[in-house]
Parts: C-alpha cells; sequence; structure tokens
C-alpha cells in the first residue's frame, strides 16, 4: 500500500474526514481527534498495512503508531486528505486562557473523584470567559441552558453515568500459564483478558481496556492517558510494584480510583517483594486469587464507584 492508501485506510475507520477536528505528528504516533469517538473502528486499524497498534488519548482522541519509516508519509497524505493544517488545534486558545491547565471538558463527563472536579471548574471559569463557545467542549450545564432538545440533554446526562475501567499488566504478566505454574496458576494471559472483559460487563461498566508492557516508560504512558478517560483501574505492575516510584507518582497524578492486584501471594514471598511503592495510590490490595482476582477488583471498583 501506497502512504496515501494507508492514510485513506485509517481516515475510513475514524469516520472519515468530517469526523475529523485535528491531526498531528509526535514522534511515530498519529494523533487525530475526532467529534464522535464512538465511529472510531480500533479493530480495522489493526489490520492496515503498517500500523503497529492503537492508543487512546483523551476521550475524543486515538494516537495511531507506525513505524518511524512511514509515518512521516503517512501523516502528510492524511492531512492532505482531511485539508486540516497540521498545527491546527481547536482547543489551543481555549488552552492558553487557563495557563498550564490541560483540562478537556467533554459534553456531560462527570468524575467521582476531587482532583480532577476541582481541574474541571478552573477549566469551566476560564471558558465562560471566551470570547466564544466551542460546541466541541460544551458542559452538561451548557447543554441543559441551551437550545437542544431534551432527548439530547437526556442523552448526555446518559453519558455522564458511563463507567470505563482500565485494567493494566506489568512485565511477564503475559507469560502466566507457562511461567512457573506452580506459582502463578496454569490459567493463560488470554483467559485472564477474557474473564476482565466479562467482568466489567457484569458489573455495569460500558467500557475495559486491557494493556500490558514489559516497559516501565508504556505503563506510565498508559496510566497518563486514563486521565478523565477511564473511571477507575485494576493494576498488576509485576516485578515494577517493589522498584517503581514513576508508576506510584503517574497513579498520583491522574487521581483515578485504583486497585492493587497480584496473582499469587506476595506477602509470604520473597523479602524484596514485601514493597510495593504502587500500594500508596491504592484504594484496594487483592492477592493470592490468581486471576480471580482481577475480577473481585473490577466488582469491588463498581462498589467504590456507586454502580
Amino acid at each position: 500500500m501506497t502512504d496515501r492508501d494507508i492514510a485513506s485506510a485509517v481516515l475510513g475507520c475514524v469516520g472519515g474526514a468530517g469526523n475529523v477536528i485535528a491531526n498531528s505528528l509526535c514522534m511515530t504516533r498519529l494523533r487525530i481527534t475526532v467529534a464522535n469517538p464512538t465511529a472510531i473502528n480500533r479493530e480495522s486499524l489493526g489490520l492496515i498495512d503498517g500500523v503497529l497498534g492503537t492508543a487512546t488519548r483523551g476521550t475524543n482522541g486515538i494516537e495511531v503508531v507506525f513505524g518511524p519509516l512511514i509515518v512521516q508519509g503517512v501523516f502528510d497524505a492524511f492531512s492532505m486528505l482531511t485539508g486540516i493544517p497540521s498545527d491546527y488545534d481547536p482547543l489551543a486558545g481555549f488552552r492558553r486562557s487557563v495557563s498550564n491547565l490541560h483540562v478537556h471538558i467533554t459534553p456531560g463527563r462527570r468524575k467521582s473523584y476531587s482532583a480532577q472536579a476541582n481541574a474541571n471548574e478552573q477549566a469551566r471559569e476560564a471558558h465562560a470567559a471566551a470570547d466564544e463557545v466551542d460546541e466541541d467542549i460544551l458542559t452538561l450545564e451548557q447543554l441543559l441552558e441551551g437550545d437542544e432538545s431534551n432527548q439530547t440533554a437526556e442523552a448526555s446526562a446518559d453519558a455522564a453515568l458511563e463507567r470505563r475501567v482500565l485494567v493494566i499488566n506489568g512485565p511477564n504478566i503475559n507469560m502466566i500459564g507457562i511461567r512457573e505454574p506452580d506459582l502463578y496458576g496454569r490459567e493463560d494471559y488470554p483467559a485472564m483478558l477474557e474473564l476482565c472483559k466479562l467482568a466489567a460487563r457484569e458489573a455495569g461498566f460500558v467500557d475495559c481496556r486491557c494493556f500490558q508492557s514489559n516497559h516501565e516508560g508504556d505503563l506510565v504512558d498508559e496510566i497518563q492517558d486514563a486521565y478523565q478517560v477511564f473511571d477507575g483501574i485494576v493494576i498488576n505492575p509485576g516485578a515494577y510494584t517493589h522498584t517503581s516510584i514513576a508508576l506510584l507518582d503517574a497513579l498520583k497524578a491522574v487521581s483515578i480510583p485504583t486497585i492493587e492486584v497480584h496473582i499469587s501471594k506476595v506477602e509470604e514471598r520473597e523479602d524484596f517483594r514485601q514493597v510495593s511503592y504502587v500500594r500508596q495510590a491504592c484504594i484496594e490490595t487483592i492477592t493470592g486469587m490468581g486471576i480471580e482476582g482481577y475480577r473481585v477488583a473490577i466488582q469491588h471498583l463498581a462498589e467504590y464507584l456507586g454502580m
């Protein structure tokens, strides 16, 4: 496929040019902001030649990862197809008005934790002082006070009640079922993923994203990208549990209710495993239940969120 063919395929998977608000390039990632994120077909994106993966960025954004040799050509072709300059940012003026605070207020989106609620309040005050109102970042109050129909207001209110959970797994968790089965069990990683998805649906979550990496920075990025997107996190940092202050800082930064999970009973293992840095940012720790611990964690998160 040519760069233009790939760009055209990506464009089709994100709802077409009419759904794209902005496009930019960061390292090996094509960053796309859309008006309607439900129009994104992630499965089809993953099947396009050259696409190495995707990542959520905010509520209305997605990053499509390419290899370094083709990403520039694909990005240039994508920008030509959308007709949107690469440096265009629909929220640039809004972001300047709130200094270093980068908050994207989405329609009717509510958070149950105080840090994000305070950030949203500051952003709303700054937005009210702006000369023009961007319809893509209207708050629920503005929708209700406007001339929109009752159906629109009700749909926004329903969206505010939707909850999303993120399951993060650290190094070697993808090797369960193979790795020391007497310690970690014989159920494999795909079985864990299936369990998490089912448990999330049963608990009432509208979305359950599962992410695994053997690299600390990737885990930090995933936690940061969860800000204002996910309402709860289940995390098994693997060996990084005992070493990573960076993961602790990331969890504290986003202030999302988080439950720490360990497949084995770490409290009965080696001395070095008795230290957990991330625990300071978690509301609960679950150990020694095998992959069933993920189900319990998701259920407890739902209860904590009042679902």
